[in-house]
């Protein structure tokens, strides 16, 4: 498979810096999909998804049983140029220190949208409640279309990245 195109790791990199949300994609019990858009909470190595959600939603179900997800990100104000693709594996409840580490993530991110830090007590408290979930990275790809004069697809790639391509900085 060919290497991603510079400019579709430029877009990839664009979008994990200003996209807040991600569509969360997990899979019902009956086999049907099930999608969520969540806030999109990454660690700096970008080998962890962390969710805060709450513990009785079906995704959060779907996540548990499976330990799976796949999240996509996009700019849904372009003309569908591109988007990046998660595959996420292993996910599960944070605990300890496990769960400080999250938190510590998930409040750089709050901290860098002008909101307040979260108390871990917030995340302890009595279910039903908020907790914080842990998946680990599996895959990434980006994802670019050719679109004809119409503006219609005629042609789509996805291909994989490595995490420190788009953690680089081209300064």
């Amino acid at each position: 498979m060919n290497p991603a195109e510079p400019a579709q790791v430029e877009l990839a990199k664009k979008l994990l810096e200003t996209v807040r949300h991600a569509s969360y994609a997990t899979v019902n019990e009956d086999g049907t999909p099930h999608n969520s858009p969540l806030m999109l909470i990454y660690n700096e190595d970008l080998t962890k998804l962390y969710i805060g959600t709450y513990s009785e939603s079906l995704h959060t179900k779907n996540l548990v049983r499976t330990g799976k997800t796949f999240a996509v990100l996009y700019d849904s104000f372009t003309k569908g140029q591109g988007g990046v693709y998660i595959t996420g594996v292993n996910a599960h409840e944070c605990e300890g220190d496990e769960l400080v580490e999250a938190l510590r993530v998930h409040n750089t991110f709050r901290a860098k949208h002008g909101s307040q830090p979260i108390d871990i007590g917030y995340y302890q408290a009595a279910k039903p409640s908020q907790r914080m979930y842990s998946i680990d990275i599996a895959k990434i790809e980006v994802y670019s279309a050719l679109r004809d004069e119409n503006g219609l697809m005629i042609s789509e790639a996805r291909v994989p990245v490595e995490a420190k391509e788009l953690l680089e900085d081209n300064a």
